[in-house]
């Protein structure tokens, strides 16, 4: 296959622009790490919290969902001891 000018220019756009978005990524990775340090949690947690959001913001509802999903998991947590004591 022969390559000329114009193709082997958008064949380097793309490196470039590749390379562009891994750069941007190993930052945004250094920046979760970051936030999460300061707040004292996982990047796992800080990331899961900016998917929550970026979700929300797309289609709505999104926290509500979650919320149900965590009551409906709550609901099904047998009452411990402790808790047992303070209805008592």
């Amino acid at each position: 296959m022969e390559l000329d000018h114009k193709a082997r220019e958008a064949i380097e756009d793309i490196i470039n622009r590749r390379e562009g978005i891994n750069s941007i990524q190993a930052q945004l990775k250094e920046d979760i790490k970051a936030i999460a340090e300061y707040l004292a949690v996982k990047p796992a947690q800080v990331a899961r919290i900016i998917s929550l959001v970026e979700r929300e913001r797309a289609k709505g509802d999104v926290l509500e969902a979650e919320r149900g999903v965590i009551d409906a998991a709550e609901s099904m947590i047998p009452v411990t001891a402790s808790a047992e004591v303070q209805d008592a």
